[in-house]
């Protein structure tokens, strides 16, 4: 007898040549490919659009997915409804099935056979390939996590449907003998195909993250914090809060009761690894030493600021992570900003050549103010007072950078004489500096067009009325053997910070 409930656990009633082209590992990974080679085309922090899903794993109706998991689907899931459509059972395989139920059930051996499913859920579950996790991950182990977990979210998508199909199919018919144990069939090989799910994410979001290591936080060396660990949490865990209601609902008894537990330990697993990677997160920006090569806007300001987009358009999702605590998802956008700002104000004060320091402190500053501008929630949270304090200090710094670039550069032909003998090398001391300083400041960039031209401004209201003036106080020869007139100038200063 043992004998042959070994035999009926390893018969595959499932028809899949028809969908295995449509529905299939290689399927998954190109769908996967396309959406990524996409998505690196667009900005990495607006590709995320937010997430709507607020369910429980208690049951309901699920919110709706992220942008990104829609997007991800909508090709296999044009591919997988006609596939599933196509999914039968064999009727030859299911009679051999039918026979052996009946031969055990008439033997009085019908709790031996439910033993030997339970016990071979793996092999039961091993067929489709479609179902088994590691089967689609097969060689491609060697690809980022990213990666990876995008086929596993795909992967999940497709292995929720397939089950579904399997479960109206076997509830659609009347199947003789084997009525009695297809539901000990079916859960055998759902419970086998969700736990490998769940492991998969497992093993890979948070038993594949080692923490920072604290020696790497101050040094130029340092690699720049690996906000993907903290994407892929909120990724899985989406993906997660959109199909386990479904897939809890495909599911009864122990099994269920089983694939809850496993599904509550990771998303709380989860959670707990996307709040220790925040705080390491923010004590690493704080820590970072910047090699600064420009006075532009630095990459790993755009680095943090892409990671707090994400995090603001994802709001529910992360405060869903944070236990449902609005108040400390406010406190960890808000320290990390707090925690960049630092870190620009120390690592500027490196910045020794005149005016370097404002104009670094500027582009960065400036550009965290618009990205709190063009992210309204963003704005929200920082608050009114952080928006003003910021346009504050954006003029506080224009102010501070024409004061210490351009004073030295008008000091020599402020001196008063009316010795002209006396005032001219000055004049050609002054020619000679803002020579020396529109050198080096035409390398540098401001990428705002509305900044550049306030800067711009500030230096002609600075340099232009003392050029004007000593001019004017020349003579006509001396006029005309300056080096610049007030015009020539103006179309100087105007090529200042195109970098």
């Amino acid at each position: 007898m043992s004998s042959l409930a070994m035999e009926f656990c390893h018969l595959r009633i499932w028809r899949h040549d028809d969908y295995h082209l449509d529905v299939s590992p290689v399927s998954i990974w190109e769908s996967v490919r396309r959406s990524f080679h996409d998505s690196s085309n667009s900005d990495s922090a607006a590709s995320w659009s937010s997430s709507s899903a607020s369910c429980s794993f208690t049951g309901g109706n699920s919110g709706s997915s992220s942008g990104f998991l829609s997007a991800l689907f909508e090709d296999m899931s044009v591919r997988s409804d006609k596939a599933f459509r196509r999914m039968h059972i064999d009727r030859k395989e299911l009679s051999t099935l039918n026979d052996i139920a009946g031969f055990m059930i008439e033997g009085g051996y019908q709790e031996m056979l439910r033993r030997a499913i339970h016990r071979d859920s793996a092999q039961l579950a091993s067929y489709p390939e479609i179902l088994d996790i590691n089967n689609i991950w097969g060689g491609h182990m060697e690809e980022s996590k990213e990666i990876l977990l995008k086929v596993w979210t795909t992967a999940m998508h497709i292995i929720v449907r397939v089950l579904s199909e399997m479960q109206r199919q076997l509830n659609g018919r009347d199947l003789g003998y084997f009525n009695i144990f297809k539901e000990d069939y079916f859960l055998a090989i759902a419970k086998q195909s969700i736990r490998k799910l769940l492991r998969a994410a497992d093993s890979t979001c948070i038993q594949g993250a080692p923490p920072i290591d604290p020696v790497y936080m101050d040094t130029y060396t340092a690699p720049k914090p690996d906000l993907s660990k903290m994407v892929n949490l909120v990724m899985v865990y989406q993906a997660l809060n959109y199909s386990m209601p479904t897939i809890l609902a495909l599911l009864s008894g122990q099994t269920k009761e089983s694939i809850l537990a496993e599904g509550e330990g990771l998303i709380h697993r989860l959670s707990d690894m996307f709040v220790k990677l925040s705080v390491e997160q923010t004590d690493l920006a704080i820590a970072r030493r910047l090699d600064i090569s420009d006075t532009g806007v630095h990459r790993f300001t755009r680095h943090i600021m892409d990671h707090v987009r994400m995090l603001v358009q994802h709001k529910t999702t992360v405060c869903l992570m944070l236990k449902g605590d609005l108040k400390a998802f406010h406190e960890l956008v808000a320290q990390l900003i707090s925690s960049l700002e630092s870190m620009l104000d120390r690592n500027s004060k490196g910045l020794h050549l005149p005016g370097q320091q404002q104009m670094f402190l500027l582009n960065n500053v400036h550009f965290m103010l618009q990205e709190a501008k063009i992210e309204k929630d963003l704005g929200r949270i920082l608050g009114e007072g952080w928006l003003l304090q910021r346009n504050d200090q954006l003029d506080m710094f224009i102010a501070g950078y024409v004061d210490a670039s351009w004073t030295p550069v008008i000091s020599c032909v402020l001196r008063r004489t009316l010795v002209w003998e006396i005032l001219w090398p000055l004049f050609d001391k002054f020619t000679s500096l803002f020579e020396t300083t529109y050198r080096v400041h035409k390398t540098w960039k401001v990428s705002n067009p509305l900044i550049r031209n306030k800067v711009r401004e500030a230096i002609f209201h600075k340099v232009i009325p003392v050029y004007r003036m000593h001019m004017e106080n020349c003579s006509e020869k001396q006029q005309k053997s300056a080096r610049y007139n007030i015009q020539q100038l103006e179309s100087q200063l105007q090529e200042l910070f195109e970098g």
